[in-house]
């Protein structure tokens, strides 16, 4: 099976956790629906497209920017100093609150769907605004080929985890691998104008060991394809 890999480096990245507000929090690496959402905005879709990820890298550092948040309030007449809109009724109020940003972020990604959609990614991907998480955070795609994917038999031997790797919870299970256990976003659909998640349950494997059978690229990179597209996932 040929699935498209990229290796993509951001200098500073924030991978939103959902109801971080006063302290805006990240996941260690991108989300499904960020790179969903990503590849998406690439191939100018209308409507979802099935595709399975693999996602798995690294990061040097977490550095906390304060910031000031704005937002609307209810009015306050008693604060002369605040901006009053009376065409909303609302007053504008401000609070600081911290970012957590991850420095120099390096990802591996294997994104697999309809080979003629990977190939457009490929070819439009330069075209597009190169960003994965927030719009300001820009991703350098240092490399994108198309590479082979195989389950192998490694028989007595060991595979060691190279970078760290979201892995399905039946995989961390069958492997007996310790991690941290997430609920992460993959796609979602819009009912009245509100957008409801659709969650997969894995776990953030720093590092570890597998043995048996497991699904290594061309180029020797564990594989773990996550979604809805059928293959190796």
């Amino acid at each position: 099976m040929k699935v498209l890999k990229l290796k993509v480096y951001q200098q500073f990245a924030n991978y939103r956790k959902p109801l971080s507000y006063s302290f805006i929090d990240t996941f260690p690496l991108p989300t499904y629906s960020n790179i969903r959402g990503w590849i998406h905005r690439i191939l100018q879709a209308q409507e979802y497209i099935p595709l399975s990820i693999s996602i798995q890298g690294t990061y040097e550092s977490i550095v906390y920017d304060l910031q000031t948040f704005y937002k609307f309030d209810r009015p306050r007449p008693e604060k002369k100093d605040l901006i009053f809109l009376p065409e909303y009724k609302k007053t504008i109020v401000k609070s600081p609150f911290y970012v957590a940003n991850l420095q120099n972020v390096s990802l591996i990604l294997h994104i697999n769907m309809e080979y003629s959609l990977l190939e457009k990614i490929k070819t439009m991907l330069l075209d597009t605004f190169p960003s994965i998480g927030r719009h300001e955070d820009m991703a350098r795609i240092d490399k994108i080929d198309f590479v082979e994917v195989k389950r192998k038999d490694i028989g007595i031997d060991f595979y060691k985890i190279k970078y760290p790797i979201y892995l399905k919870k039946e995989t961390a299970d069958k492997y007996n691998l310790i991690g941290i256990n997430f609920k992460i976003p993959f796609k979602y659909r819009i009912e009245e104008n509100l957008r409801y998640f659709e969650k997969i349950d894995v776990v953030y494997i720093e590092e570890g060991t597998l043995f048996g059978e497991v699904i290594l690229d061309s180029e020797g990179d564990l594989v773990e394809l996550v979604g809805d597209f059928p293959g190796e996932s």
